[in-house]
């Protein structure tokens, strides 16, 4: 960008556009966020490129990507875009409640665990804030899909972030029903597990079936097993072995009902993992509006009461 170029009312509708298009890579979709229809997208962009000087995207009939101009100039005009839209909710929340959408990127196990308990009472206590739960088994960048927050696992998060622990730490088991093992003889060691029908998860993003997580001895190790089920979702996975089918490998307190109630027995306990604990993370605190403060603390002070009930 030229050192003197001033930002002037018509460039930050034209930015926001170019933003909009780069993240979905498409200008059908973009148009359909903003309201817009493809040809004014594609106008605006050639306008912006035009008083740039540069070539932001690259156009073919398949796709859209960014040049190495567009590339350099993205991030900038993101952080930008967040800090004005940080400034006026900040001010818009000033003059009242809380109010806006907050958009949380996390995966299924994390919402059904973490946020469904406590949705109905956080809504009606903020009647005027939005929640946009975007659901995801693969690690999301916040920043890129322009969310407000996410939830990781404490050692899964970029240090630049700010993290605030929202679970203590919980462990995977393996999981079936009585019926299950009075038909299968329970393992005594991860290797018994090739004899079992064990419910194998499939990563959306990445297609990768993923491995149980087992330690030894004090040691993480994967162990690769086998079955006749493949998920991609904790919900079916949990259901498989409920109905005796299967064993499963989830994380426990997801299971701690069943487990109380005699529906599930766990197994191998002693190779049981611990998982870090869980954690809202986000990119700082400037200019943070109030919508997103209230669900902070909100859902912070939730959990917090609900380990000291445990």
């Amino acid at each position: 960008m030229k050192p003197d170029l001033q930002i002037d009312p018509a460039l930050l509708p034209a930015l926001a556009t170019f933003e909009c298009v780069a993240r979905h890579a498409n200008f059908t979709r973009a148009a359909a966020e903003m309201g817009f229809s493809p040809s004014a997208l594609s106008q605006s962009i050639r306008a912006l490129e035009k008083r740039l000087g540069v070539r932001l995207l690259a156009r073919t009939t398949r796709r859209v990507s960014l040049t190495e101009e567009g590339a350099c100039i993205l991030d900038g005009v993101r952080r930008g875009l967040a800090e004005l839209g940080g400034a006026l909710s900040a001010l818009a929340d000033a003059r009242g409640q809380p109010s806006g959408r907050v958009r949380i990127a996390l995966s299924r196990i994390a919402y059904a665990d973490l946020f469904s308990p406590h949705v109905v009472d956080f809504s009606a206590r903020y009647p005027g804030i939005g929640l946009e739960f975007y659901l995801d088994d693969g690690l999301t960048d916040i920043v890129a899909g322009r969310f407000d927050v996410g939830v990781r696992l404490g050692n899964s998060i970029e240090a630049d972030m700010v993290a605030v622990p929202l679970s203590r730490p919980s462990r995977m088991v393996i999981v079936g029903t009585r019926d299950y093992f009075a038909r299968n003889p329970a393992p005594r060691s991860p290797e018994d597990l090739a004899a079992h029908d064990c419910v194998r998860f499939r990563f959306t993003t990445s297609g990768r079936l993923a491995r149980w997580d087992l330690q030894r001895d004090g040691r993480l190790f994967e162990l690769e097993v086998s079955g006749r089920f493949i998920v991609n979702d904790f919900v079916a996975e949990l259901d498989l072995a409920r109905r005796g089918l299967a064993l499963a490998q989830v994380v426990e307190s997801t299971a701690a009902d069943d487990i109380r109630a005699g529906r599930l027995v766990t197994a191998l306990d002693e190779y049981a993992p611990t998982l870090g604990a869980a954690h809202l993370y986000f990119p700082g605190t400037t200019h943070m509006p109030a919508r997103l403060r209230v669900f902070i603390d909100y859902f912070q002070a939730a959990h917090a009461a609900r380990r000291a009930a445990a």
